[in-house]
Parts: C-alpha cells; sequence; structure tokens
C-alpha cells in the first residue's frame, strides 16, 4: 500500500507537528552538522513509530567521517531510502556502498530535457521521480495529460528502480513546493498510477517552509486518505468516523 510522507528539518517541533497532523513517514533535509548528530537525531527519530528517508546533503563536501556518520544514521533508522542528487551519486555512491553495500541510493531527477531524463532512468541503479520537476522543467508545464502519459511510461520500463516519490501539488504557473491538496486534479490520477504499479517507496508531500503549519499538513493528509478511500482497491472498508492514516485507523 501507499505511504505518504512529509519533509523537514529533523527537530523535535517538526517530529510533533508532523505526527499531529496524521503523517506516519517522514523525509529528512540534511547537512553534514545534522549527520554529525546523527546519534541524538535517531534517539528522537526512533521515539516516533514513523518510517524515515534520508536526503543526502546537496552542496557540501563530504569528508570520509560524514560518510561513515551517513550509513550509521540510515542504519539505525531503517530508512527506506537515501535520495541523493546526481553530483553527489557521482561522487559518493562507490565510497557509501564500500560502507553499507545495500544503502538504497535513490537519485533525483532535476532540471532535465527529454533526453536527459531517459538517460538518468536508464543510468542510475535508484531512482527517486520529483513529479514537480518533470512536469514543470522537462514537460515545460505541458497538459496534464502530457504528464500522466510521461509517468505511465517512466513506470512501465523503469517502477523496479523507483525507490522514492517527491509529489507537491504543482500546477503550472504557481510556485513550487505548495502542498499536494492544492493541486488535487494532478495528485489524484498520479497516486493512481503509483498504486497500479505496486510503488513500495515514500511518497513525499515536499513542500515549502511556508506550508509546514498544521492545516497544511493535515490537509494533505485528508487528501491522501480520501484517495485511497476513493480509489484503492486495496483499501479495507471502515467507519468514516475514524480518522485513518496511511490506511490504519489512528
Amino acid at each position: 500500500m501507499l505511504k505518504v510522507a512529509t519533509k523537514f528539518l529533523p527537530e523535535l517541533s517538526a517530529f510533533d507537528l508532523a505526527y499531529q497532523a496524521g503523517f506516519r513517514s517522514a523525509e529528512f533535509w540534511l547537512d553534514t552538522n545534522l549527520i554529525s548528530q546523527w546519534e541524538s537525531l535517531s534517539a528522537m527519530a526512533n521515539y516516533y513509530p514513523l518510517n524515515y528517508a534520508l536526503h543526502f546533503p546537496n552542496r557540501a563536501t563530504m569528508e570520509q567521517g560524514d560518510l561513515e556518520n551517513t550509513v550509521a544514521f540510515y542504519q539505525a533508522i531503517e530508512a527506506q531510502a537515501v535520495v541523493i542528487h546526481q553530483p553527489m551519486f557521482d561522487r559518493y555512491s562507490e565510497l557509501l556502498t564500500d560502507l553499507d553495500a545495500d544503502i538504497p541510493l535513490a537519485v533525483e531527477n532535476h532540471r532535465l530535457n527529454e533526453a536527459e531524463f531517459e538517460q538518468w532512468a536508464q543510468a542510475n541503479p535508484g531512482l527517486t521521480l520529483d513529479v514537480e520537476h518533470l512536469w514543470k522543467f522537462t514537460l515545460q508545464d505541458a497538459p496534464l495529460e502530457v504528464l500522466l502519459e510521461k509517468v505511465q511510461t517512466f513506470l512501465e520500463r523503469y517502477h523496479e528502480k523507483l525507490l522514492h516519490v517527491h509529489l507537491p501539488g504543482y500546477q503550472p504557473g504557481y510556485a513550487e513546493h505548495r502542498p499536494m491538496y492544492r493541486s488535487e486534479e494532478m495528485v489524484f490520477p498520479v497516486l493512481s498510477l503509483f498504486s497500479e504499479f505496486e510503488m513500495q517507496g515514500l511518497i513525499v508531500s515536499e513542500i515549502h517552509q511556508d506550508y509546514q503549519n498544521l492545516n497544511d499538513l493535515q490537509m494533505d493528509v485528508l487528501l491522501f486518505n480520501r484517495w485511497r478511500k476513493e480509489h484503492d482497491p486495496r483499501y479495507p472498508a471502515r467507519n468514516p468516523t475514524i480518522p485513518a492514516v496511511d490506511g490504519q485507523p489512528v
């Protein structure tokens, strides 16, 4: 079953807010300073009954100790994926896999044209599909039906490589990193495609800091649960007065 997640800086207030809003999965934004605190952060993370993914630092120069701490953090919280940008993957993937051969590195697509997108999908062993980047940069804000066709084709070819998804509520002409519920007409059919191909990784509502408040986070959880109730055949019928999170009653 699909699992919806939020993304945040791993601080106690962010854990509390995400859990209160109803999320049961999260992706952590990281830098080298946070990675150096992996022991205390993993203890905090393991206090909450959440599933996790890590986002490898984007621009830092990583020393051997930073890489060792990253792997230790991943292992301590049993993260489902380590999201990584292509330049960092090219530079550090061998060193990371030397430390843990099974670490699930998931390379994210960015400002790629269509040929570069295909090359990214073919070349990397594990993938993070950012649907917003695909629509805005690769497809240049094409009509929604073009996006849906592209996602379906991608899944037909590469679903076995797909470890993780970023799915903010993007709409052409609007800012990036808006909540999922701001683009229901895109999010619902995309979720249905992931369900059809039995996506196992986390689907992250990657939103701007301005939206990381209780109302917007709750709205995304409610949207996901409504999609599941209306469109996921594996979702069990239950009393509609009982709120549900990731398909389970709270």
